[in-house]
């Protein structure tokens, strides 16, 4: 430092010091690298490897945003556009990807993207062994379920509160395995009747597994003090109701009003036929989980039922599933559109379909391609279009296109405020039973002319007797 000062002291009066380079600016601009001093090139790289990773975070958020709320396309294209850096940043990256392929049910992808031995470091294995054990269940993978259920246990025990109960539940009730199984027996049932979270999660794992009857021999043995926890409760209440018990399941979750609940007291209201009812409590469950699927698919038949249109198409924007095709949810939009009387709109979203379907639509949209013409008043759409499904047997198809031979734009006459039948001559009147009267002839000929026109000899040949 001192060395620095005298320097600087002696230095001659014509000699200034080189320009501070702002390095920030440089990322704007072409750099000209023999300009810069090894420090502000070391300081420019450090510069650009930071906006990476606060790029790559921000990536990564927004991914998992959308994994939360079941988007997974929107989640895998930001994830596509994650810039590996580090180590770190493409294990986060795989472990979501590997979380979307869970999620759309394809557990063989799912498990090839965790299996690289470079994940089996302790600080990246505790993070994904146990979608790794979920993934071995669900592909019966036996030699890898072992591996990863012994070693994970061991390293996440820190983590755990209850001993890995519901790990270990899961997979002795997937190999049917009784015998171990916590609860299975009146001889362990304080093991699992210790504290609520252990109830919980025995009720929630043998849910999961469908065993029903397993659950409901040892459920009278709960203590009085644990019906007063709604999610023991719910959960009861999902138990009788799968086993057909449904008026004992609404008395238990009667006052609860989580998704779950909700979707199950929808669901007993639909049965009984109170379609108004059952929606609105599909509704207060989408209050509660703005993308339950349950109540989204019970809903959507419900909109058709009770003609609510407009909330039609918020239901439709919700639902996300990987296999439901696009062009279904605009059929239903469609529909909804054309209900409402919304004819240009509805055409609008028809075209589409038409493009999406290569001009080869099913007779539905063929009907509505008629229906929707004649009240545009476009001819060449209901002319082709009933012609087509006429061809298929449609008998509506077939009366528009014998009307068009009659009208010359028959959807104008449709719209037609004129009135077309007189008060004397209703429909009323045309199906009332009248007297009928036998029609009088008036004789062109005399009967006795025809009598002697008979009676005399007639010559066939001329000049002949």
């Amino acid at each position: 430092m001192i060395a620095f000062i005298l320097t600087c002291l002696f230095l001659p009066s014509s000699w200034s010091a080189p320009p501070i380079i702002d390095v920030s600016k440089l990322k704007e601009l072409d750099v000209d690298w023999e300009l810069l001093s090894e420090l502000e090139i070391k300081e420019l790289n450090q510069e650009n490897d930071k906006d990476k990773r606060l790029k790559n975070i921000e990536l990564l958020i927004k991914a998992k945003q959308f994994i939360i709320v079941g988007d997974i396309e929107a989640a895998e294209f930001y994830l596509n556009r994650v810039q590996e850096t580090n180590k770190g940043i493409e294990f986060i990256k795989t472990r979501y990807l590997a979380l979307i392929a869970f999620i759309s049910e394809d557990y063989k992808r799912s498990q090839s993207l965790l299996s690289p031995s470079k994940y089996n470091e302790n600080k990246y294995y505790k993070n994904i062994c146990v979608m790794k054990i979920i993934n071995s269940l669900s592909l019966n993978d036996k030699r890898q379920l072992y591996y990863d259920l012994d070693n994970c246990t061991k390293i996440t025990l820190n983590y755990t509160n209850n001993d890995h109960f519901w790990l270990n539940n899961l997979y002795n009730l997937e190999f049917n395995r009784k015998e171990t199984f916590k609860g299975s027996t009146l001889s362990d049932s304080l093991y699992v009747l210790q504290n609520q979270e252990f109830t919980r999660i025995w009720l929630k794992s043998g849910l999961y597994v469908n065993k029903e009857g397993l659950l409901l021999n040892l459920i009278k043995s709960l203590p009085e003090s644990y019906y007063r926890s709604k999610r023991i409760r719910e959960l009861i209440g999902l138990l009788y109701f799968r086993t057909g018990d449904q008026e004992k399941a609404i008395s238990f979750i009667e006052d609860i009003e989580s998704a779950n609940s909700e979707n199950m007291k929808g669901n007993y209201n639909l049965r009984q036929k109170k379609y108004e009812l059952a929606f609105g409590h599909y509704q207060l469950a989408l209050m509660k989980k703005k993308n339950s699927l349950n109540a989204l698919e019970r809903s959507l038949p419900l909109v058709w039922k009770l003609s609510q249109w407009d909330k039609g198409y918020d239901l439709l924007d919700r639902l996300i599933k990987p296999d439901l095709q696009e062009r279904k949810k605009i059929t239903l939009s469609s529909v909804f559109k054309l209900k409402q009387e919304r004819y240009k709109e509805s055409q609008k979203e028809l075209d589409i379909l038409n493009i999406l379907f290569k001009e080869q639509i099913p007779l539905e949209l063929e009907q509505m391609m008629t229906y929707v013409g004649l009240r545009l008043h476009n001819v060449d759409q209901y002319e082709r279009y009933s012609a087509d499904s006429c061809k298929a047997m449609d008998g509506v198809g077939c009366w528009v296109l014998m009307q068009s031979l009659s009208w010359e734009n028959i959807g104008k006459t449709i719209d037609r405020d004129d009135t077309i039948q007189s008060e004397k001559e209703s429909i009323d009147t045309l199906k009332n039973k009248v007297r009928i009267s036998k029609i009088e002839e008036i004789p062109s000929v005399d009967q006795d002319d025809i009598e002697e026109l008979d009676s005399q000899l007639v010559r066939i040949t001329p000049g002949v007797d």
